[in-house]
């Protein structure tokens, strides 16, 4: 995988402070919503004894909603403003601190015991990660066998960068996204390391892996999806089998990464598909 250059625009502010977006509580809480149905989804009532772990949690608005879906929430991320907010919400909130935590912590650091949580959300958060592979390797460290990450993960083939708004800027080698991100007035060098869907199949391959994918697009209602432009309008009527066959085109993908145990065998092998596999006996 190419060598990760991230971090490096931090003399302008934390992440939340230069993503003022982050503290838009209700764009962040609809994607909480999200990320709530899938687990619910997978784990059915089960999901409200679950001990729950947010990488990247940044200004915590997500994590405080996983506080009332979950059993015991603890938010990790190195955005010292960003956890702030997410503490001080929490406070106002009348959370305690037994059913939410927030720590400063790198997610490949976590401060947790190996097999010690039942979930891992990770949610748009490995491009900003310099040690991918090690932040996998964490991830797979804290869950308990047969626990999960939510995995929610944009591809670098996407035709305009989410971060920057600037066409084809992930497509570039990054002396010329840096150049690119020059000319366009942007900050001094990109930041963002995005994969390809054939290297974020490699990134993952420690767990079975569950795709949501298709599923949330066919049936966005499920998943707390309210808000849909034209192009998901159009796309969501194409038939799930031209979905699964354009899956590395599509830019953003929801995959639940499981870790081996007793009921899952090691590796990834072939990613399955959600409306297939998902545990809705559990209900």
């Amino acid at each position: 995988m190419p060598e990760a250059i991230t971090r490096v625009n931090d003399s302008a502010g934390t992440f939340s402070e230069r993503f003022p977006v982050l503290f838009d509580p209700d764009g962040r809480l609809q994607k909480a919503e999200k990320i709530v149905a899938v687990l619910y989804d997978y784990w059915g009532r089960q999901a409200r004894s679950k001990t729950v772990v947010d990488v990247g949690c940044s200004t915590g608005i997500m994590t405080r909603r996983f506080a009332a879906a979950f059993h015991r929430v603890i938010g990790l991320d190195t955005d010292h403003v960003g956890i702030s907010n997410g503490a001080r919400l929490a406070v106002q909130s009348g959370i305690t601190p037994e059913k939410l935590q927030f720590c400063g912590a790198d997610g490949c650091r976590i401060p947790l015991a190996a097999d010690s949580v039942d979930a891992v959300i990770c949610n748009q958060v490995y491009e900003h990660v310099d040690d991918q592979e090690g932040l996998m390797v964490e991830i797979l460290r804290v869950l308990r066998p047969g626990g999960l990450c939510y995995f929610g993960i944009g591809t670098r083939h996407v035709l305009v960068e989410g971060h920057y708004k600037l066409p084809f800027l992930s497509w570039l080698p990054h002396r010329l996204a840096d150049l690119y991100m020059q000319l366009a007035g942007k900050r001094p060098r990109y930041d963002v390391l995005l994969l390809s869907y054939r290297d974020l199949k490699t990134l993952v391959r420690r767990f079975s892996v569950i795709d949501y994918t298709v599923d949330i697009i066919k049936r966005p209602e499920m998943y707390a999806e309210i808000h849909q432009s034209p192009l998901r309008r159009w796309v969501q009527r194409w038939p799930a089998w031209l979905l699964e066959l354009v899956l590395p085109l599509i830019p953003i993908h929801v995959w639940v990464l499981v870790k081996p145990g007793p009921d899952v065998a090691p590796g990834a092998g072939p990613i399955t598909r959600r409306h297939k596999n998902a545990r809705n006996d559990s209900r």
